[in-house]
């Protein structure tokens, strides 16, 4: 009789037997395809079909011509000598386009096609590519148009399981002998972020973590980087390879504050691949079939398996799953020892052209002007003409001309055809968005501190100095000293910022000054800079926040959208229709849709809010506009310096058509310490496509429905209403009984059957829901690798 091994043995046995010969190029197209549906459908990226459509067919279609002309014929479409030859590996760099790269035009796409299959045939040596296609298209693209960009946060740090799953499978099974390739830069790249981050700038760990676990960095190491047709031939060549590129692309980001640089390394390093393999000889890659084997299962059991092996797993597993307590504005606010402020909402307007930034903090502190202080990092030594003070009503114009709108609109009784349909009417989110809040009391100096005073001015009715300091807890000292009290987890995020040489902005009221302004109500401070850092440093606000916070971010681009780099940045649902009874109850709809959409994507996102050319010569700002557009007073308000020539000559060309291009842009970032370990970092892009996030009622028709036309109004009215009631669901999560109605009921004629409380009993629970973070094929892998190494007790 047989015990349980004989079972287990069995089954080992045919997985050994098990075997799939296939060109291993298949797995990669699948696993690139995964990722497409998954940005596509679950990260809900914005990039239109064209796009994909023209990088896809494009490639294909200049290839096929291409290697036609080559042989002198027609080749065949399918086959070994078809597809194979002509079709798979531009395929896989036609994905690589669609994953990576982002444009609006479509010509744009189709560019960008072509310069990849160019890149084949024009830069060859012995037969092997100098550039990786894609990544030559991608850059190339980027580089000459200025109408393509790569979107680094589009895959946020949520996928990173689903990319170690696939990304694992597909070396595994594969069998791609470019594994070497991938875990130098891999490793060479994460260990001097590690040693960056966490040693020098004593960042904690969650801020490492989210850097290496963007899905963009794992792309490009297991499925760019690792190409066999443009990566040097000798395994120990392809090594050294991996981590010069990784040291380039780690000096450029981390000290030059440079964007996507291990693609542009890629292409700067290409052209060294000849010369390395002229020096080291190796054997020339050839693509061929390969067995997949499913014994790699096994093996991969009797590691897992082992005690070490087990603890180790566990100890990634916590590591991963750490994250530290606290809560953020771009600064903090200080308080006497019987203060107790909290950064609640804040709202900040952000300019920039260049390396130039313009930063507006909005004030709405309501306490004693005495306890009032706010220290802010700068990446320079402001001067006195850098630093002023604006009128707190730039805010108030901005968030009502942009803010979530509710539009309305009345049906026309078709049983009256002559009666005059009313125009619709757009009415905006009610209640201005909270501002910030701070305090203090100051003045004092001293060297054994190690704190140095940069700058003293007095601006309006602040006194502001400018601190630089050698170490965190001298700093904190100082400002102990002078009046001013740290919160309790500021000391641990002042360290890394002072061993990135940022400076410390530091503000109290002048109350002399106040008095004889006469101003009752603090105003918004404005500083401008140089840097290449485009950013807003929220982990100091942090450290005296209390639970979620929100921002509100106003940003101006000559180019167009503004986006986070490090953060997804994803569109609230817009253009939707919703219940009549809303109408009464927008702004509690719309808090309760902002919470919800922000735990179904993750909570780590940025949130678009508005999107629209507001330069002067655009005449439609809006649609609809629920107040006046930001005019040329607002503008130069707000800091827009290239629209006023007399000021800023040196950033002023009367002779470039584009210097009176002003794009806004409106971030709504609510956030935590768990959800944002990192400052956000943004970036300036060529998306001129405007968004605005507007939802619509509509008024029923008045009157009697006798006539034919009448009766199928009402089963038409009767059916939008349900869909009404589960698009509610699906913004909100809430249902009819969540609701104030009682303005369901306002259209008095309305027949019983199409009122919504007849409809609402179906509309109980939410009709659309959240799928996986984890993509479907990943789960269908470890499922099935589960269930064959199961072990049986």
């Amino acid at each position: 009789m047989c015990n349980y091994p004989c079972g287990h043995i069995h089954r080992e046995k045919i997985m050994q037997s098990l075997s799939i010969k296939a060109d291993p190029r298949w797995f990669q197209i699948i696993f690139q395809s995964l990722f497409l549906i998954y940005g596509i459908f679950i990260l809900k990226w914005e990039a239109g079909w064209l796009h994909y459509t023209i990088s896809i067919f494009g490639c294909l279609a200049i290839n096929y011509s291409t290697e036609s002309i080559k042989h002198r014929k027609f080749l065949p479409l399918s086959g070994k000598n078809g597809f194979y030859i002509w079709g798979f590996s531009i395929f896989i760099s036609a994905m690589s386009l669609c994953l990576l790269l982002k444009t609006n035009h479509w010509y744009i796409s189709l560019l960008a096609a072509f310069l990849t299959v160019v890149s084949k045939y024009l830069f060859r040596i012995n037969q092997k590519h100098i550039f990786n296609p894609s990544a030559f298209g991608i850059v190339v693209t980027v580089f000459l148009t200025g109408e393509a960009w790569l979107s680094p946060g589009q895959w946020g740090t949520g996928t990173v399981l689903m990319f170690a799953v696939i990304t694992f499978g597909f070396i595994v099974v594969t069998r791609v002998q470019k594994l070497d390739v991938s875990l130098a830069f891999l490793l060479t790249y994460a260990g001097l972020l590690f040693w960056r981050q966490v040693i020098y700038l004593q960042w904690p760990l969650d801020f490492f973590i989210h850097s290496v676990s963007t899905g963009s960095l794992l792309l490009f190491t297991f499925f760019m980087i690792s190409d066999p047709r443009t990566t040097p031939n000798h395994p120990a060549a392809r090594i050294v390879w991996g981590m010069l590129i990784a040291s380039a692309a780690f000096y450029l980001s981390a000290f030059q504050w440079k964007y996507n640089t291990p693609i542009w390394m890629l292409i700067v390093a290409a052209p060294l691949v000849p010369v390395i393999d002229r020096l080291f000889k190796g054997k020339t890659f050839q693509w061929t079939e390969t067995n997949l084997q499913f014994r790699f299962i096994l093996k991969i059991k009797s590691i897992v398996m082992r005690p070490f092996m087990k603890k180790t797993a566990a100890l990634l597993m916590l590591v991963a799953m750490l994250s530290h307590e606290a809560w953020a504005f771009c600064g903090f606010y200080v308080a006497r020892a019987d203060g107790a402020l909290k950064n609640k909402t804040s709202q900040v307007i952000l300019v920039r052209d260049g390396n130039k930034t313009v930063i507006t903090m909005s004030n709405d502190y309501k306490g004693d002007a005495r306890d009032f202080a706010l220290v802010v990092p700068v990446p320079v030594v402001l001067k006195k003409s850098d630093i002023k003070v604006v009128d707190a009503g730039i805010f108030q114009r901005l968030n009502d001309y942009s803010k979530p709108r509710l539009v309305e609109y009345y049906d026309q009784n078709p049983c009256a055809p002559y009666r005059k349909a009313e125009d619709a009417v757009a009415k905006s989110l009610q209640g201005a968005i909270p501002g910030i809040q701070l305090e203090n009391k100051p003045s004092a100096d001293s060297e054994e501190y190690k704190v140095k005073v940069e700058a003293q001015y007095t601006v309006g009715e602040y006194d502001i100095i400018i601190l630089s300091a050698e170490e965190s807890s001298g700093l904190k000292k100082w400002l102990d000293i002078n009046g001013y009290k740290i919160p309790g987890g500021a000391e641990e995020v002042l360290d890394p910022y002072i061993k990135s040489n940022l400076k410390f902005f530091v503000v109290k009221v002048n109350l002399e000054e106040k008095d004889k302004i006469g101003t009752k109500q603090l105003r918004p401070i404005q500083i401008r800079f140089d840097s290449p850092k485009f950013m807003l440093p929220i982990r100091l606000g942090m450290a005296n926040a209390d639970g979620e916070q929100d921002m509100i971010v106003y940003a101006f681009t000559r180019n167009g959208r503004v986006e986070a780099i490090n953060y997804r940045t994803v569109s609230l649902p817009t253009a939707k229709n919703v219940p009549l009874f809303i109408k009464e109850n927008f702004g509690s709809f719309y808090t309760n849709l902002f919470q919800h959409q922000w735990n179904k994507e993750g909570r780590g996102v940025v949130f678009l809010e508005y999107a629209w050319d507001v330069s002067p010569s655009n005449y439609v700002k809006c649609d609809p506009c629920v107040s006046e557009p930001p005019n040329w007073n607002d503008m130069k308000e707000a800091g827009i310096w290239w629209m006023d020539k007399n000021k800023f000559d040196d950033y002023v060309n009367e002779f470039d058509p584009g210097h009176s291009n002003v794009f806004f842009t409106r971030l709504h970032v609510r956030y935590n310490r768990k959800s944002f370990p990192q400052d956000l970092v943004f970036q300036s892009t060529p998306n001129k496509d405007n968004y605005q996030v507007r939802y619509i009622v509509t008024h029923p028709a008045p009157g009697n429905f006798d006539c034919e036309k009448g009766k199928k109004y009402l089963k038409t009215l009767k059916e939008r209403r349900q869909n009404e009631m589960e698009m509610l669901s699906y913004l909100t999560g809430k249902g009819y009984n969540d609701w104030d109605a009682a303005a369901s009921t306002s259209a008095g004629e309305m027949p019983a059957e199409a009122d919504y409380r007849a409809i609402a009993p179906a509309d109980m629970a939410p009709v659309y829901k959240k799928a996986g973070t984890i993509i479907f094929a990943a789960i269908s892998l470890a499922g099935i690798a589960l269930l064959v190494i199961r072990k049986k007790k």
